[in-house]
């Protein structure tokens, strides 16, 4: 093979001319091969010599670019589908995924049916996840943390109480007279077609409205209630933190010397359900402010009703003022009764701030 290819390299070169070379007649004589491409070389010749002698037309350069574009957009669009196959086959096996959580889904819904009744006096509590029930009236409610209870139910009214916890709600259009009610220690929630959201937590309640009107109703007397509709929220404080508010604003015009002010501010927090021990210090403050305006029998009156409250016992600085102001007012009012008033300090007093001042004013008195 090796003299084959040495013998066509140097005969078939272009230019030149076999003929009888001896070597060459002699290789033909036993290679069938290279008398076979001898043979076709003159045919090979003839064609090109012709071919060059055919005109030949340029296409022009945007044909040229339009058709490699598309070439290009022909590769592009197979190396696309190329790197997308393996996707294809994970969108579709994805699909399958996803339509058999479908079935499955369904199955379980079919399976356990509508979420459990709520009757009175149960309670439903999340734990690991949240809990869904619904009440007779239609209503939907979620509990996802804490627990509500159902703690009556009439035909008119449904009452939930929530202590802690957070809980959504979802209550249908009811009809005319009748009502939804959600108490927390802090407020009354009072609804007759919404969505909404409660948060109790700490010493306060969050409400959330996401659809319709709520009526929140805050705990406490005096507090007026509070409308909250759809893309609104309202934060109720606890009873006790409403009346701290509302002393620690009292004293703070007292301060200011602001006594008028200061008076009405005391009424609201007489009718916003303080103990005892609160409207005890409130009538003494406002005994106060109206000495200070020169009402001394109303700020005696006032004194006395502070102290009749205060719980026998209990001492706060705040009431042995007041004793000894009581007693200081009495001298120049009653000064009859003044020994009398200074003796109770002692009484109630025996290691106040006061008692040396009570002691002194007490024999005084009695000298007179």
């Amino acid at each position: 093979m090796s003299d084959c290819l040495s013998l066509r390299e140097r005969y078939f070169a272009p230019g030149s001319e076999p003929g009888d070379a001896p070597e060459w007649l002699e290789h033909l004589h036993v290679c069938a091969s290279c008398r076979l491409a001898a043979q076709g070389l003159p045919l090979v010749d003839r064609a090109l010599a012709e071919g060059v002698e055919v005109p030949v037309t340029v296409p022009s350069f945007d044909t040229i670019a339009l058709a490699a574009e598309e070439a290009a957009h022909r590769q592009r669009q197979r190396v696309k589908v190329h790197r997308s196959l393996p996707f294809l086959y994970t969108g579709v096996a994805a699909a399958a995924v996803a339509a058999g959580l479908v079935v499955v889904v369904w199955a379980g819904h079919t399976r356990l049916g509508r979420p459990k009744l709520l009757v009175p006096g149960a309670e439903l509590r999340a734990t690991s996840a949240a809990q869904t029930a619904i009440l007779s009236s239609g209503a939907r409610l979620q509990v996802e943390a804490g627990a509500i209870k159902l703690s009556s139910a009439s035909k008119n009214e449904e009452r939930l109480y929530l202590d802690a916890g957070r809980i959504s709600l979802e209550v249908p259009k009811l009809a005319s007279g009748d009502s939804l009610v959600l108490e927390t220690p802090d407020a009354e929630v009072r609804v007759r077609g919404t969505r909404f959201q409660v948060v109790r937590a700490g010493n306060e309640t969050h409400v959330q409205v996401v659809e319709g009107l709520v009526e929140v109703r805050p705990e406490g007397i005096g507090r007026p209630p509070l409308l909250v509709r759809a893309g609104q929220s309202v934060t109720v404080a606890s009873a006790e933190a409403y009346r701290e508010t509302l002393r620690r604003s009292m004293l703070n015009t007292i301060d200011h010397g602001e006594f008028t002010a200061a008076e009405k501010q005391i009424g609201e927090l007489l009718g916003a359900g303080a103990d005892k021990k609160q409207q005890a210090e409130a009538h003494a403050l406002l005994a106060w402010s109206m000495a200070a305006r020169g009402k001394r029998s109303e700020a005696i009156a006032r004194y006395h009703q502070a102290l009749g409250l205060l719980p026998e016992g209990q001492q706060p600085l705040w009431a042995e003022n007041a004793c000894a102001e009581l007693a200081i007012l009495l001298e120049q009012e009653a000064p009859r009764e003044a020994a009398a008033a200074w003796a109770e300090c002692l009484r109630r007093f025996p290691h106040g701030v006061h008692a040396a001042l009570a002691r002194s004013r007490a024999r005084l008195d009695k000298g007179r």
